[in-house]
């Protein structure tokens, strides 16, 4: 089956080669690639020959068969199928949807290119991709549309038909809707000639398929699927499409779309844990932490690959496992909800959540104004410290992870300074002469008989010194920690008249910039203050050659 794809990026100069077997999830922010890696992809595998002009898949590798196998993946498409007297010719009926198609395949050419293993497009799009199935948000609920039932002893006419004539099948979907939903999936025959979904509270009874009074009964009672939520009409949807038949590739778009988060993240896990008993491929985009998270309860074998694209640049990233096993363990990033940052332009890391608060409202406001922004999660640390503990393994996603620390970050010396700098992925070679600088300035803030944080930061200085301070926070700037050279939270928009400290302070502000922009007193975005200070964060987080990731 599929071994490995070939993803390639502007910002890459090689492509990114990855194994395709057990579970892929694609990530990052609208409009990153994530669904066009899928469609690509799907195209290419049911192609006869190697497409040009695709904008992220560059190719394909198979696990090519044996003889033993190939004939074993032909008996499999064929059992659905009376068969042709010519034993070369291979019947096999492919759903769509609710459509279907009947295609003919040549036994003697299929085994012969898996014996000389020269031409992999052909073969896959021929034989292999009969065991590819793709999902997207149209076709997860028109699968649970009523459909033809066919002939229940020749040929079905629709998935539905098939499922109801299938034990097997049936059953398995079953099991996994009951477990995921609480209700049994049925099939109802009672309109004659139309096979229906129905989720019932009860099991069926001991022969589901009869249409005497007890089974008409049973299905009456039973809640028709389209009367079910879109939640649960797009559960039974997935389900159903890749039980449905011998899949081996999983291609899903925003699987999570209408599930709220416990189902998210039971989906994931059903659909990951299929996938490794099959030893197949999952292949999905997502935005649900709660879908991935699914994925990797289920288990260990998930790699994430996390998109970007602006201005016309592409990226991708392949999470590393350690560092993601690592944000799922730790009190710490659990508690901030760091995962979520994976599907974001970027994020912007706070000392507390009342730091949070007001840079989240003030970016807020800036952003109703220039639709273009980059989309920004804002999280909050503990404390000073713990921003840089969250921020270091963002950046090594990839993830542009700007911090707001108060200006007595100039405390922070020796070790804790130098984590500073790993964590914001300063170069080494600058280390020395950022550790001498920082040395000074504090020193500049102590001689002045200053307070940094509350006697107003660097205009506490004077004009040289002031100068040498803002010269480090400008280096600093470039690596994406932004000091607050004012001091701290309390002494921005000093007109605003806010009051307190801390928490106090947070609420006092909040409530005096006004909720509804159609009132007076409303505070509308302004030019210097917070207001630039945010620009500034922002534009970084925009800016495909920032400096501070990769």
């Amino acid at each position: 089956m599929l071994q490995s794809i070939s993803l390639k990026f502007t910002e890459l100069e090689s492509p990114i080669v990855l194994p395709t077997e057990g579970i892929t999830i694609f990530v990052g922010p609208n409009n990153s690639g994530k669904s066009l890696i899928l469609k690509e992809l799907d195209t290419q595998l049911r192609h006869h020959a190697k497409l040009e002009g695709l904008k992220v898949i560059q190719d394909f590798e198979l696990t090519w068969p044996t003889t033993e196998q190939t004939a074993q993946y032909l008996n499999k498409l064929a059992r659905h199928r009376p068969q042709s007297s010519d034993h070369n010719l291979v019947d096999i009926t492919v759903f769509s949807v609710n459509s279907r198609q009947n295609k003919r395949l040549s036994r003697e050419n299929i085994l012969s290119v898996a014996n000389e293993k020269m031409n992999k497009h052909w073969f896959f799009a021929e034989l292999l991709s009969n065991f590819v199935v793709r999902l997207d948000g149209r076709t997860r609920f028109d699968l649970t549309n009523d459909a033809p039932m066919g002939d229940i002893i020749g040929d079905s006419e629709s998935i539905l038909g098939q499922i109801f004539k299938d034990d097997v099948q049936r059953k398995a979907i079953r099991s996994l809707l009951h477990d995921a939903l609480g209700l049994y999936f049925v099939i109802d025959p009672t309109n004659l000639g139309t096979a229906r979904i129905r989720l019932s509270e009860h099991p069926p009874n001991a022969d589901e398929q009869s249409l005497n009074a007890a089974a008409r009964k049973y299905h009456g009672e039973a809640i028709h699927i389209k009367d079910a939520s879109d939640g649960v009409q797009a559960y039974v949807g997935i389900i159903t499409a890749i039980l449905s038949g011998e899949f081996r590739t999983i291609l899903i778009d925003e699987p999570e779309a209408f599930l709220h988060p416990p189902l998210a993240r039971k989906l994931g896990s059903q659909l990951a844990t299929l996938a490794t008993k099959n030893s197949g491929s999952l292949l999905a985009s997502t935005h649900s932490s709660d879908f991935l998270m699914g994925c990797i309860q289920a288990t260990k074998d998930v790699r994430v690959v996390r998109l970007e694209y602006s201005k016309g640049k592409s990226k991708g990233r392949v999470v590393d496992s350690k560092i993601l096993e690592t944000i799922f363990r730790s009190p710490l990033l659990r508690s901030a909800n760091v995962i979520s940052a994976l599907f974001y332009d970027g994020v912007v890391v706070t000392e507390s959540d009342n730091d949070r608060a007001f840079y989240a409202e003030i970016y807020y406001r800036l952003a109703e104004a220039n639709k273009n922004w980059p989309s920004v999660l804002f999280i909050n640390a503990q404390n000073k410290q713990t921003i840089k503990d969250i921020i270091r393994p963002l950046r090594q996603f990839g993830i542009p992870a700007a911090a707001i620390p108060d200006i007595d970050i100039l405390k922070d010396g020796g070790s804790v300074w130098t984590d500073w700098l790993r964590a914001a992925d300063v170069p080494p070679a600058l280390h020395t002469g950022l550790a001498v600088t920082r040395d000074s300035v504090k020193r500049l803030f102590e001689a002045a008989g200053k307070d940094m944080k509350r006697d107003g930061g660097t205009e506490a200085l004077a004009k040289s010194d002031k100068a040498a301070a803002e010269k480090l926070f400008d280096d600093l700037d470039k690596h994406g920690v932004f000091v607050v050279r004012h001091g701290e939270l309390e002494n921005w928009l000093p007109n605003l008249g806010a009051v307190g400290k801390k928490t106090d302070w947070a609420v006092s502000a909040l409530q005096l910039m006004g909720s509804d922009p159609n009132l007076p007193g409303y505070l509308i975005p302004a030019i210097g203050d917070v207001w630039d200070f945010m620009r500034k964060i922002t534009k970084w987080i925009g800016d495909p050659s920032r400096e501070g990731t990769s």
